[in-house]
């Protein structure tokens, strides 16, 4: 008499890697690339270094150039660097934790 059980196995098998490989998707090149562009950002704004911020300014307007950074995130980027480049580095150290709360580099559930 054969058994049901390899056959149920196999199936139970075969819908787990389905419903893995469909809801799962790691982070692009392009979205590495950005979040360490962020991190960057805040990095040069958490050291307070102009000089940081004005590097990684530019690499964010190259980033927007090429079509790597949405203009949402773009524009996010420029207004947390402005409130740097005017000093007010507690805001721009705001903006930039707010922006990356809401733009996540690995969405839930990933």
């Amino acid at each position: 008499m054969n058994s049901p059980r390899p056959t149920f196995q196999v199936s139970c098998g075969v819908l787990f890697l389905l419903a893995l490989l469909s809801g799962c998707s790691a982070p692009t090149d392009v979205d590495r690339d950005n979040r360490r562009l962020l991190d960057a950002i805040l990095t040069a704004i958490t050291m307070k270094n102009a000089n940081w911020l004005e590097d990684d300014a530019e690499l964010a307007t190259q980033r927007h150039g090429a079509g790597q950074l949405t203009d949402w995130e773009y524009e996010q980027m420029v207004s947390m660097i402005e409130k740097g480049r005017s000093g007010d580095w507690q805001t721009a150290e705001k903006l930039g934790y707010e922006f990356r709360k809401a733009h996540p580099f690995v969405q839930p559930g990933q």
